[in-house]
């Protein structure tokens, strides 16, 4: 699976310590090698065809789009209490 950043993902990474940051990125790969190993931290957001990783107090919300090759879209890495706003 292909890895995507959105501008305001980006955006969100360079505001988080470059500790946090480096879990992000950790958990980001691990899903898009193989999404059964953390199917019990991506739940599908309500109202919405996008999806949340857990990653500690963050939340990267992304989608998946099914071309001829998986991509896995990052839209946005918040911290859990600014997430769903």
């Amino acid at each position: 699976m292909r890895i995507e950043w959105s501008v305001r993902s980006i955006k969100d990474m360079r505001r988080l310590t470059p500790r946090n940051r480096e879990l992000v990125i950790e958990k980001i790969e691990q899903y898009a090698e193989d999404p059964e190993s953390l199917a019990n931290q991506v739940i599908s957001l309500v109202n919405s065809d996008y999806l949340r990783l857990r990653v500690g107090n963050y939340r990267v919300i992304f989608s998946v789009e099914n071309s001829a090759v998986a991509i896995l879209l990052i839209l946005r890495v918040r911290h859990r209490r600014e997430a769903y706003d």
